[in-house]
């Protein structure tokens, strides 16, 4: 019985994978190698050297992670529904591998830079629901959305095993707030 070829996107799933669970340590390229049950001559067809295979994972994590869960919500009209979809695809999200990445990031420059830009792209879009959802003005709908964005990464950075839970009820909780100052601004 032949095995599935492995292909670069497993490859970078892979590298995901294992970054949310053992953090940037684990990042080698025996121990990728190993977890994958490859050769090295494997993952050599794939990434010239390590720092492309760094530069492919912080854009496969930007691409699986921010572009297509932005691509799921856009289809939706409504932006009750966008923000209710964003927040439901957000919560099932690999959590660990977002921690992970910064953590990547903290070490390597080039990580950092897609840190900050899928950083910059979400308070974006969640700045963009807010103006549309609530009528809001951008610098409005700015503070809201990075009040939201800083308790979802927080949630990774101090609730690491249970970030799930936890940002799911801090989610709810925060969108009452809102909804509960803006009727207040309203009256």
């Amino acid at each position: 019985m032949t095995r599935k070829r492995f292909r670069r996107e497993d490859w970078l799933e892979l590298g995901l994978k294992r970054l949310g669970e053992g953090g940037p340590e684990v990042l080698k390229i025996h121990d990728l190698c190993a977890a994958a049950e490859r050769t090295i001559g494997s993952f050599y067809h794939h990434f010239k050297d390590m720092d492309v295979f760094f530069t492919e994972l912080g854009k496969h994590w930007r691409k699986t992670h921010t572009q297509n869960v932005i691509e799921a919500v856009e289809v939706l009209r409504d932006p009750h529904d966008q923000a209710e979809r964003l927040a439901a695809i957000a919560s099932k999200l690999n959590m660990l591998s977002d921690l992970g990445m910064r953590r990547l990031g903290e070490t390597r420059p080039g990580i950092q830079i897609w840190v900050a830009q899928v950083d910059a792209e979400r308070v974006s879009y969640l700045q963009n629901i807010y103006i549309k959802r609530f009528d809001m003005s951008e610098g409005d709908a700015k503070t809201f959305a990075e009040l939201e964005y800083a308790a979802f990464v927080g949630t990774q950075v101090i609730w690491r095993e249970n970030a799930r839970g936890v940002g799911e009820r801090l989610a709810v909780t925060f969108d009452g707030l809102v909804r509960n100052q803006l009727s207040k601004s309203e009256s």
